[in-house]
């Protein structure tokens, strides 16, 4: 091409405007929401009423206000229906607002700006399914940057039978029993989420087959207030980033097998803040499958009975933990508690309460050191406790709460040394649940002398 011609090409599209940006396609419908029923514009959507059923593959874009009423996807057809929430406001008075019986898969997109809500009825006429505000017998995704509040009268709040995944979006469930539910797998990449419960769990899967029964947290902020367990999964919860604040819970996090790697959390529970059990074995009994294992991040866990508790091994291998267990209780109740093997190999834990350590077997004096003094008597809440070998703090930590043990493990600390143990004088810098980065004995009590290393005096 000659230098003109490429020159008049180049003005030509000077004065077009910059490089066009393929347009979004459009929705296969857009149905608008009119109080009573329904508007369509598009195809594979019947209207009867407020009874709006979708029958297709396709994106189907939703707004509008149905007072009393339903959407429902029954597509046969293999292909994603994707339902795009736009201002959207369900209401049904006798089952639930949004709900899947048939489709290969369902992509729920909060749109940009917007704000949407479902509500369910307190009673349902049905039986059986559905039984959530937003149910889907089909893999679920919920994506988007708009905000979706769900209110479950009658049960739960989001479910999905098959894997549920959140990837985005301001979503808020309130709920008479379970807010949000996977059954087979949870998975929440990002979002902010906040859930209430005043009857059952917050955030779980509960399917108890091999390789099911899966919550995984990656990203995302999560605050959860519940009657009962906070954040479960039956067989397994992986956390590996975002943000989780459990309020108000039974048991905080639990699992079977519980592994913490990143993230910034901070749990309360009325009975055991962080829990690896498994059902059906007798008490005391110590199981070769449950595990808690922390790798990264930072885990606040304050519990009315144990910080942390596992049936099984314990296992601190690097982040920050700081855990508190009963200021009432000692015993076989802990800030740290495990039927199994309790082992430390890196990171920074605290553990105070009553009782610091409350294992079965001896905590071992190889990998990372610990140490853990008792107080001749109980230290009071708010209370400044420094670990110091001869004028230098190894780790300052202002309680909670009461209790008469502590223990520490740390990079700083070797099995075997002697420590003493003040209380007092000041904190300073940064802290990750009263654990602070810096401290000063000056002005502080030695309450304790020579405590050993890696040994543990029940």
């Amino acid at each position: 091409m000659r230098r003109s011609a490429v020159a008049a090409s180049l003005a030509a599209a000077l004065l077009a405007g910059p490089l066009a940006v393929a347009a979004a396609a459009a929705p296969t419908a857009t149905i608008t929401l009119t109080g009573s029923s329904a508007s369509v514009s598009g195809s594979n959507v019947t209207v009867a009423g407020g009874a709006i059923t979708i029958t297709a593959p396709g994106s189907y874009q939703i707004s509008g206000t149905l007072n009393n009423g339903y959407v429902r996807v029954d597509s046969t057809a293999t292909g994603t229906v994707e339902i795009i929430l736009s201002g959207a406001s369900i209401t049904n008075a006798s089952s639930s607002a949004l709900y899947v019986t048939n489709a290969s898969s369902v992509l729920l997109t909060l749109a940009p700006g917007t704000s949407n809500t479902l509500t369910d009825a307190t009673r349902y006429t049905n039986t059986g399914e559905p039984d959530a505000a937003l149910f889907s017998a089909a893999d679920l995704t919920i994506a988007g940057t708009g905000a979706l509040a769900v209110r479950a009268n009658y049960a739960d709040g989001i479910v999905s039978k098959d894997d549920l995944i959140i990837r985005s979006g301001t979503i808020t469930v309130n709920a008479v029993d379970d807010a949000i539910r996977g059954k087979d797998s949870l998975t929440i990449n990002g979002g902010t989420i906040n859930v209430n419960s005043t009857g059952g769990d917050g955030i779980k899967s509960n399917e108890t087959d091999a390789g099911k029964g899966v919550v995984t947290i990656t990203n995302g902020t999560i605050t959860v207030s519940v009657a009962d367990d906070g954040v479960k999964g039956e067989n397994a919860l992986n956390i590996s980033g975002g943000t989780i604040n459990v309020t108000r819970s039974y048991e905080a996090l639990e699992a079977l097998q519980l592994t913490i790697s990143g993230g910034s959390h901070t749990v309360v529970a009325s009975d055991d803040a962080v829990n690896a059990a498994e059902d059906g074995l007798p008490e005391m009994t110590p199981s070769t499958k449950a595990f808690i294992t922390v790798t990264g991040g930072s885990i606040v866990a304050t519990g009315g009975t144990d910080g942390f508790d596992s049936n099984g091994s314990l296992n601190f291998a690097g982040g920050t933990v700081v855990a508190s267990s009963s200021h009432s209780r000692g015993g076989g109740e802990g800030a740290i508690d495990a039927d199994g093997p309790i082992n430390f190999t890196g990171g920074t834990v605290v553990g105070a309460g009553m009782t610091s350590l409350a294992v079965f077997r001896t905590v071992p004096n190889t990998g990372q050191g610990w140490v853990a003094p008792r107080f001749t008597a109980n230290y009071a809440a708010n209370t400044i406790v420094h670990v110091v070998s001869g004028s230098t703090v190894l780790a300052s930590y202002r309680t909670s709460r009461s209790g008469r043990e502590i223990v520490v493990s740390s990079n700083r600390i070797t099995n075997g040394q002697q420590y003493d143990i003040y209380t007092g004088g000041s904190v300073s810098g940064s802290n990750i649940g009263g654990l602070y980065t810096g401290g000063s004995i000056s002005g502080a009590t030695r309450v304790l002398t020579g405590v050993t290393a890696g040994q543990y005096r029940r």
